[in-house]
Order: C-alpha cells, then structure tokens, then sequence
C-alpha cells in the first residue's frame, strides 16, 4: 500500500487535470475503510524525503479522521495502536508547525482516550525531551535549531494536555491533572525561570520568549485554585503565590520591552510572542479573580499588580506617565480614577451618537446584550471599572466625593442632563441595574444620578432603589417626548418600572423582547402589586405572538414571551388557573419542531411552573386545565431517556395535586411508562434511582386498592423482587426497592401479600418461598438505606410484616427517640422533607405545592408515628394478618430485647 499511498498523494498534490483530480479524491476516500490504512498515512506524514505539501496532507488527514475512528479495531487494529502513538513522538522533532501540530493535537486526542489506561508512560515520554532542552538552556550559544524545535513542540503538547484534562470533573481527571502537575511543574518552572532571566538581562531570544509563556502553569494553578477548599494544599497555594509574584514583577519588565521593539524593524514576531504573554497574564488573572475574588486579592502583591495594571491604561487613555501610589485604592487615586473614566472613557463617540440617532432601538438593544463586550471594548470595561471603584468609595471621606457640580447643567433641568454624553452613559448601566436592587453597580451609579437631579444625598444602601425620586426620574424618561430625549432612552427606562411600559414603542422584536425581559424583572420584583395588571399583560401576548410570525429573530421572540408567561404565572399563584388558556398552547408549541429547537427548556419551565402555582389539574376545565398534557408527558417520559429529570417532577406535581383522579384516568399508562423506562434505564443508576422516587410518590399518594393491580400487570412489582437478588445492583437503588415495598407493608400489609402471593402465581413459582426472598432481601439490603426517615419507613413496613427481621427494629429505635414526658413529639434524628431537600424545597417555597408538599410530608406515618407506639400496635395485630409463624420463629434474644427495649 505505501508506494501506492505516495503516488496518489503525489498526484492529489500535484493534480494534472480537474477530472483525474476528482478520481483521485473519490479514491482516497475509499481508502478511509480500509484496515491499517490510517497508520500508512501517518507513516507518509512522518517521511521527510517526501514533498512538504504531501506530508502535510498525509498529516492533516491522519490527525482529522484517528480522532473519530481510534476506537473502531477496523480501522486501527489494536496490535498497531501502539506503533501510531510512537509515532506520534517523532513529531515533536517536527520543524514545520503546520505538519507538526495537527499530529501532537492527535496525540492530545488519543491520550484522553488512553491515559492512563494503556498509556501509562505518557508523561514520562514527555519529560524526556523537555529534560534535554533544559540541559541546553542555560548556554544557548550552544542550543541548536533542533532543540529550539523540541522544546516548543514539547510544550505545546503539555499544555494542549493540561488544557484537555482541566476541565474533566470526575476523580478519574483529578488523578490525572495531579499526575501532570507533579510531573511538569518543576521543568516548566526552570524553562520561566531562565526566560525570566534572560528577559532582566535584555538579551532577546525567540525561542525562549514563546516557550517561557506560564500558560501550563497558570492553568496548573488555576485547576487547583478551582478546587474545593478542601481539596487545596499548602503546595499549591505557595506555586500560586509564586506565580502572582513573578506576574507583578516581570508584567513591567515585558510590557517595556514590547514598547521598545515596537519601533524597531525585524521585531514583528518577538514582540507578537511578549504580547501573548502579557496576555496570558491578564488573562490567567482574570480567571482567578473570577473563581475567588477574596481568596486573590488576599495573595500579596495582587494590589500592586492591579494598580500597575490600572496605571498602564491610564498612561494610555489620559496622556500621563501612569504612575500610581503604593496604596492603591487611595481616595485620591479613587478620585481620579473616576475622572478618567467619566471623562475619557464613558463618553460615546461620535459614531455611538451617530447610530443612537439613526437606530436608537438596534443601537441600545446591541449595546445590552454583548455580555462579554467589556473584555474587548474600552467603554464596557471602564463600566465594569465604575462599579468596582464604586465600592472602594464607600469608606472615602465625604469632602472627596464627587458631586453634582461637575455637571454643566442645572439639577432640575432633566433634559438638558439627558444629552450630556456621560449621564447618558451611567443612565444606561442605571436602568440595567434597578432589578439588583441595590447591589454594587446600582448604588454607584444612582449616588450619581440622584444628585444630578436634585437629591443631593448619596444612596448608602439598597433601600435606595425605592426612593421615590428614582421612580419619579425614570417616569420622567418614559413620559417625556421632547427633542431632549429618545426612544433609546425610554426602553432603558422601561426596564425599571412597570407603568409605562408599552410595547408599541418597540419597531423591532430585538427591542420587544429587550421590553420583555424588562417587564419580567418588574414582575419579579413588586410582587403581588402587579396582580391588577395580570390580565392586561396575559392578554397581549397571542398578540405578539401571532404578530412575529415569519420575521427576523421569530424564535428569540417568541422564547421571551414564553419566559415572560412563567413570571407572570408565578405572580399569579393559586390563581394561575385563569391564565391556563394561554399557558396550555404555549407549553403545546414549545415542545413540537421548529419551536422546541429554539426554546424547549423554557416551555418545560413554564409547564413546572404552572403545576406548582395550580390550584387544580382541571382549570378552567378538563379540556383546557394542566390535565389534558399528561398522555404528551407519558408519550415523553416513554421515549426520552435524557429529559428524565425534568419530566418526572412534573408527573410529582401531578400526583400532589390529584393522585386519585389522575390514576384512575391514567394509571395503566404511568405504570406501563414506569415499567418501560425501568428496564430501559437499567444501566443508568442515576436515572434508575429518579424513577424510583416517582413510584415511592405514587404509592404514597394514589389509593393502593387501586394502584395494586396496575403494579402487578405492569410487571414493577415482579421487577422489583427480582431486582433485589440482584448482588451487584448499586446499593442506593436496592434501599429505593426497600422503601417501595415498605410503603406498601405500612399502608396495607395483606394487599402486600397478595402482591407476592400473585406474582409467584404469575411467574409459576412458590409463593411461600417468594414471601421468604423478599423478606431475606429486606434483611440483608437494610445496611444500605441511609436516610432516618427512608430506614424508619423500611422497619415500619418490616414491623407490618413481622418477619425474622426484628434487628431492623432494635437498630432504628436506636436512631429515633421521643422526649420521656411527651411520648406524641416527633421523634429526634428526623428532619422536616423541607430541611432534607433543600434545594427542591427553595423551588417551591412561596407557591401552592409548597404547601401541597409540607402537608403531605408531615403526615407521613415515617416521619409522623411515633415507631415504637407503632411497633408495640402492629405486635398486637400480627396474627390477623397471618404472620404469626414468622413471630414465633424468630430468634429468642432479639425477641426478648425488643420486648424489654418497648417496655
């Protein structure tokens, strides 16, 4: 294959017609099924007598197509996996990038599928080669190009693997980057260290200054810095540390000597190499001041790093020489900082004014949703900068605070503020920031605006936000229709109040749904005062709906009117049932082609967000109320495995509100659904182990005379008892099936033993040795119910059956006591449902299921009935219900403990 291989390359390379160009492709192509086919390429990609256009072919192809095709044995037997990896080392001594890297990117790719697996030496196979360049480092005179080439592919593959592995969450990945760290972090440190050097010393050497860029450990450091705090060490803490202090003290050092190159000719690449790395610097910064920003600024020399930082835009933007005071945040440098960027930066530009003028709407809506404008533009970042200082201001003495005299304009002459080009700006971050209520960025810019317009006293809290002169000011901006003002400015306003917003005022759906999500925060925030204007806002939306049809930007538009219905469903509560008439076509279209594309998560969340709020299933009607989507969440919960955790909390929502009339009408389909999905999840524990809390819920909520019967011809009950015998079943699902069959025990232990008794009948098989299966199962998986109330569920049941369990009940009377005067108090080591799921409990907190939920859970025989008056009255029934056999075979001692442990 290989003199084949090379003449076809040579032929692709150098094509003598289109036609025999063609023929040539389709050939290649075919080859791409071929066993082994792939490891002759590369063999090609790696020979050096062949063209250098052939060989970067040969190498482009082998790297693009072994990323997808590594683990089909077809393609790459497995007896030849490890000659391609060796291979691939050969490209470290690779002088031409372009044919180099696509095969290290390879390498790259093929480790995070091997490693540590089958690959264990991977990093050492790397060391070796750095270790070399090392060796020859500190006398580059007698460095030769060969290394200068090793040494920069050798570092490009270490950090393309410290990158690849950073963000793998799993235990298996913190193995790993710990494994990269300890082995790389040394040699790479003495690679910066001599750069760092040579950089003091002034002497210029390429090489260097790209492989002395820390990007590999400023990404080691901030693996570690990401990490719980737990999880730190004092190691890594002294590497960060260490890293801080050479950014402080050579950032400085870089950024003057990029200045000087760059009016020298022949410098293009050394200076585009030091700016890189001052990048990265800022970057690496950046990262960390976003993961812990106290933690950070707490590493000593930080401080002084951020006012070298500011000084260097200073000294750019406002013509000085950037120098700034030892201590930083000084009401001096506060001060002028804020000139600075009031002054200077703040201020639009003649072509913001310009577009402002001709598209206001476009210009304002473009303007707010650039979430990431401030890391490339100087007047979103000098905003972000704004905010900043505003919180350092806020122990400055009161004689250093800016005041409104720096305005050329009188307090109450509000249009003529309007057109002052910085106020303008501020009002725009002002009417962005009113939903915080306060927070940082909000209470800055109000200080500002409230004394340009007459306050006169700085905001000194988030009660700010409801002053009336701020609303005054804002309805102002919406009423005023001067030449002083623009639309640009009253959809900024819109965003802050809820009085005048009026959505004609909007020409483009970019500037409706800017309104929308603005209403939504209002909605948000004034909480039932906004009842009155339910109707009006409900009835507006088919409108706009409809009225989108067909126009650019359709889809966006018509999410945000989805998400705007959940906020005012949430608003409306009990009485949501008068909105279902909307609610119910928007969840409809939200999960049917084109629209689920665009915003199906949001239609789930509207559809949750209804069932919390309802009242009833049935509002306005059966036709129109929540229950006529149950067969379209069945139908789902059938056929999408991945929308399992969004899907069953609906169903939960269901059962609070009606289990009774819900199984009744659909019992069948749920089970049958439960058990497909059951058996379709059986090799996803965390799947397996939701749906399980679902039927849990059933149980407890649907009438079990009824439910019975559709467990058992659905097969749940049959695959529960099977599943039990299962040895190597994940332990939190077998204490799920525990608590399954002991909820039904507690409710009514002889439909419990019909269960068992029909389906050893269904499964022709003995009845009373399926009775003893699964009472041998209650007793040998009870080690592994965890939760208080889950394992007081499990002895109640186990107490309903008296069986040869009676341990069970030692173990968990030990767990929960009562108080000695006051045998009726709920019983210690139980917690509230509420205290146990947070987290779902923060959810509904405020809406009617809420309620629904706590009432439910406190009635619960597990958390409400006392076990031990629960013991002694199912001891006295147990030979109705003909289990008093087991009793009598149980062992002597336990008996007489738990006889004396209940006196």
């Amino acid at each position: 294959m290989s003199s084949d291989l090379r003449m076809l390359l040579h032929a692709l390379v150098n094509p003598t017609s289109n036609e025999g160009y063609v023929r040539d492709q389709q050939t290649l192509s075919e080859l791409f099924k071929e066993p082994e086919f792939f490891v002759a390429l590369q063999a090609l990609a790696a020979d050096k007598s062949l063209q250098q256009q052939e060989r970067l072919m040969a190498s482009v192809i082998t790297a693009r197509e072994l990323k997808t095709k590594w683990r089909s044995k077809a393609l790459v037997p497995e007896n030849r996996k490890p000659e391609v990896r060796e291979r691939l080392f050969s490209f470290i001594e690779e002088g031409d990038i372009s044919i180099a890297r696509p095969q290290l990117g390879l390498l790259v790719a093929i480790a995070r599928i091997e490693y540590p697996k089958t690959w264990q030496n991977l990093p050492q196979l790397l060391l070796e080669p750095l270790m070399m360049c090392l060796a020859h480092l500190d006398n580059l005179s007698s460095s030769s190009s060969s290394t200068s080439t090793i040494l920069l592919n050798t570092l490009w593959t270490i950090n393309a693997l410290v990158k690849e592995w950073r963000t793998v969450k799993v235990s298996h990945g913190a193995l790993v980057m710990q494994k990269f760290e300890d082995v790389f972090t040394d040699p790479v440190g003495r690679v910066l260290a001599i750069w760092a050097e040579h950089e003091r010393n002034g002497q210029e050497d390429l090489t260097l200054a790209e492989a002395g860029r820390y990007s590999i450990l400023a990404r080691l450091c901030q693996w570690q810095w990401s990490r719980s705090k737990g999880l730190q060490t004092q190691e890594a803490h002294q590497r960060i540390n260490h890293l801080v202090h050479h950014s402080v003290h050579h950032a400085p050092i870089i950024q003057a000597h990029r200045l000087r190159l760059v009016t020298q000719s022949n410098s293009e690449k050394l200076v585009r190499s030091l700016t890189k790395h001052l990048r990265a610097i800022g970057k690496w910064w950046r990262v960390m001041i976003g993961l812990d920003p106290k933690g950070f600024c707490k590493i000593p020399g930080v401080t002084t790093g951020v006012g070298w930082w500011w000084g260097e835009v200073g000294g750019v933007v406002a013509g000085s020489d950037g120098a700034v005071a030892n201590d930083v945040f000084t009401p001096h440098f506060i001060l002028s900082a804020f000139h600075l960027l009031v002054d200077k930066l703040l201020p639009l530009t003649s072509t913001d004014l310009e577009a402002l003028e001709d598209e206001p709407e476009e210009w304002l809506v473009g303007e707010s949703f650039d979430e990431e404008a401030w890391a490339f533009e100087f007047r979103p970042c000098a905003e972000r900068v704004l905010i900043a200082l505003n919180n350092a201001c806020r122990n400055v003495p009161k004689e250093h605070k800016t005041r409104a005299d720096r305005i050329a304009a009188p307090a109450s002459d509000l249009p003529s503020i309007l057109r002052r080009e910085a106020v303008y700006c501020a009002l725009g971050r002002l009417s962005r920031s009113v939903a915080t209520y306060g927070g940082v960025d909000f209470n800055g810019l109000l200080t500002e605006i409230a004394s340009w317009i007459g306050n006169g006293q700085p905001f000194a809290d988030e009660d700010a936000a409801k002053l009336p002169i701020v609303w005054q000011m804002l309805l102002h901006l919406l009423s005023e229709r001067s030449e002083a003002t623009d639309k640009a400015v009253q959809l900024s306003a819109t965003i802050a109040i809820k009085e005048c917003v009026d959505w004609k005022n909007s020409a483009t759906l970019d500037g409706k749904r800017y309104v929308n999500d603005a209403i939504g925060v209002v909605i948000e925030r004034v909480g039932d005062q906004i009842l009155p204007y339910l109707p009006k806002l409900a009835q507006s939306v088919p409108v706009l709906w409809h009225s989108a049809g067909g126009l650019e930007g359709e889809w966006l538009f018509k999410a945000s009117l989805v998400v705007l219905t959940t906020k005012l469903v949430s608003a409306a509560k009990a009485t949501s049932g008068d909105l279902m008439e909307l609610v119910i076509p928007l969840i409809e279209e939200s999960l049917q082609p084109p629209a689920k594309d665009f915003f199906e998560d949001d239609g789930l969340i509207l559809w949750q967000t209804a069932l919390w709020n309802a009242a009833s299933p049935y509002q306005p009607t059966k036709e129109t109320g929540l229950i006529r989507l149950i067969p379209g969440l069945l139908s789902m919960l059938g056929e999408n495995m991945d929308l399992l955790p969004k899907l069953l909390p609906l169903l939960d929502s269901y059962l609070l509100l009606d289990a009774s009339g819900i199984t009744q009408a659909y019992g069948e389909a749920i089970t049958s659904t439960f058990a497909k999905a059951l058996t379709t999840s059986k090799p996803n524990a965390e799947a397996v182990s939701r749906i399980l809390v679902t039927v849990s819920l059933l149980i407890r909520t649907a009438p079990l005379a009824q439910l019975a019967p559709l467990l058992l011809h659905s097969g749940i009950f049959q695959h529960i008892t099977t599943a039990l015998e299962d040895d190597k079943a994940s332990g939190l699902i077998l204490a799920a099936y525990l608590e399954i069959l002991s909820r039904i025990a507690i409710l009514d232990p002889r439909i419990f033993l019909q269960l068992v008794a029909e389906s050893a009948r269904m499964q022709n098989r003995d009845g009373q040795k399926l009775l003893d299966e699964v009472l041998d199962a209650l007793w040998r998986n009870f080690d592994y119910v965890g939760e208080t109330r889950m394992r007081k569920a499990v002895a109640m049941g186990a107490g309903a059956l008296l069986t040869t369990v009676m341990n069970i009940f030692l173990d968990v009377l030990g767990e929960v006591q009562v108080a000695q005067d006051d045998p009726n108090s709920i019983e210690t080591g139980l917690r509230p449902w509420q205290d146990e799921h947070s987290a779902q409990w923060s959810d509904i907190q405020y809406t009617p299921e809420g309620k629904r939920r706590v009432t439910f859970e406190d009635s619960d025989p597990a958390y409400s009935i006392p076990l031990k008056g629960y013991i002694v009255q199912i001891l006295h029934q147990a030979h109705s219900v003909g289990l008093g056999p087991f009793w009598d075979k149980a062992d002597e001692g336990t008996k007489r403990s738990l006889e004396k442990f209940l006196s």
